[in-house]
């Protein structure tokens, strides 16, 4: 499989910890994104595995939330105002109003619909240290890589659709009786 992380030079970079509250870090890089700056920031979760797999830098940058395409990496704000990294998997205008459907690669259930006033950014670059020590990064504005972000999208969704089915049409509890029987 090509690897698509492009070398780039080394660099040195430091990082500063903060001791913030979720609604905090999100007051603080609403802020600097609104201002016209990008943020770079470390993968912390597991909800968008095995594309992220938590020790990526991510940079981060305001759109304009008309650009965003089915397949995006986006940083909102949840309705509980938590900060949120996951993938456009639906997107739908309402007089005028631009509503997303979100979800975590790894996760089976869609997030609850995101108004285009809680996109905070769109991941425009992940880099990561590649074998070797060397740092790469993957364009995400790039075709292929948007291609690449599209198919993950769809065939995510339809993940979750399959297993919402499954799970209403009673076969889900049938299924896992029938296993616990002949397992335990």
């Amino acid at each position: 499989m090509k690897n698509l992380y492009q070398n780039k030079p080394e660099y040195n970079t430091e990082t500063v910890p903060l001791d913030l509250s979720p609604h905090e870090v999100i007051s603080l890089f609403e802020d600097i994104l609104n201002s016209g700056l990008s943020i770079r920031s470390q993968v912390t979760g597991a909800s968008m595995t095995p594309f992220l797999k938590g020790s990526e830098i991510l940079t981060i940058r305001k759109v304009c939330p008309s650009s965003l395409r089915i397949g995006d990496l986006i940083f909102f704000r949840d309705r509980r105002g938590f900060p949120v990294l996951h993938r456009i998997v639906r997107k739908e205008h309402e007089r005028d109003i631009s509503i997303f459907q979100t979800k975590g690669d790894a996760l089976l259930n869609t997030d609850d619909p995101i108004f285009a006033h809680d996109v905070l950014g769109k991941v425009s670059r992940i880099e990561k240290i590649c074998p070797g020590g060397k740092a790469g990064y993957m364009d995400m504005e790039s075709l292929s890589q948007r291609s690449i972000n599209y198919l993950l999208a769809v065939t995510g969704l339809c993940r979750s659709m399959i297993y919402l089915a499954v799970q209403k049409s009673g076969i889900y509890s049938s299924l896992r009786s029938l296993f616990k029987k002949t397992l335990f």
